[in-house]
């Protein structure tokens, strides 16, 4: 029974592959393509986590890399250049891979589990979500002039749903998870709909976004875990300026 829960990972990376490979080269219709390969990867992890739906640590398992690769076709549908596609289609299968890998040692084989691993990498899938969903939100505000009620209300549910993700993880309390994941939707979801506002392109906006996320994110789990200082403050406000910095240079600016 071991093996089959031993070679799930490696069916999620493959399932993944083949979706990005079958959008590059058209083999299905991406209206059909996309739900499938959502829909095994899906029943993949709920399999490795043994169908234990009564506990929000399954949803959790089965939300984050869910939603990671439902952003991950977003982007891989804006972008049009064959050999980022390419790239873009095997780095976010290896990531998705990686991640059940870790889910497979934590549940299965605790021994052999590394600590704080699915913590960083949650980090790291939440982190890439933000900005493969904004992506397309931004794309779709600027050639769909769709609603921005309606972009707003979807980017709040996605941020209280990564915020508070990257804080059960990280084993913060209940409360304190909650109560940071309500402040930090809104001020993200604040960001979100001024950066609408802004010349850049739809890229440009979010890695603004993605840049004010990850600063939030680590700050917010930093100071949930009790290790927040200066010295943590300042590593992030030091990133944070750079990436902005070169961010801000390396755009096209209408």
């Amino acid at each position: 029974m071991i093996l089959l829960y031993r070679i799930t990972p490696f069916f999620i990376g493959l399932v993944s592959a083949l979706g990005f490979f079958g959008l590059n080269f058209s083999w299905i219709h991406p209206a059909i393509l996309i739900p499938i390969c959502l829909l095994l990867v899906v029943l993949f992890f709920a399999r490795l986590l043994k169908w234990q739906i009564n506990t929000f640590s399954f949803w959790f398992f089965l939300g984050t890399p869910c939603v990671f690769f439902a952003a991950s076709f977003s982007i891989y549908l804006l972008t049009e250049d064959i050999l980022s596609r390419i790239l873009l289609g095997v780095f976010c299968s290896l990531l998705l891979m990686l991640f059940s890998e870790y889910v497979f040692q934590y549940i299965h084989l605790p021994s052999k589990y590394q600590p704080f691993s699915l913590e960083y990498l949650t980090l790291i899938l939440n982190v890439l979500s933000i900005f493969f969903f904004t992506s397309l939100g931004f794309a779709a505000r600027i050639l769909l002039q769709a609603p921005l009620i309606l972009l707003a209300g979807i980017a709040f549910a996605l941020m209280y749903f990564l915020v508070y993700g990257t804080l059960w993880v990280s084993k913060a309390e209940t409360f304190r998870s909650h109560y940071y994941s309500a402040l930090g939707s809104i001020l993200l979801t604040e960001f979100f709909v001024a950066l609408t506002f802004l010349p850049p392109g739809f890229y440009t906006n979010a890695a603004f976004l993605t840049v004010f996320s990850y600063v939030f994110l680590g700050l917010t789990r930093s100071q949930a875990i009790h290790k927040l200082g200066k010295d943590v403050i300042l590593r992030y406000c030091i990133t944070a300026t750079i990436l902005l910095i070169y961010i801000g240079m390396s755009s096209q600016w209408l």
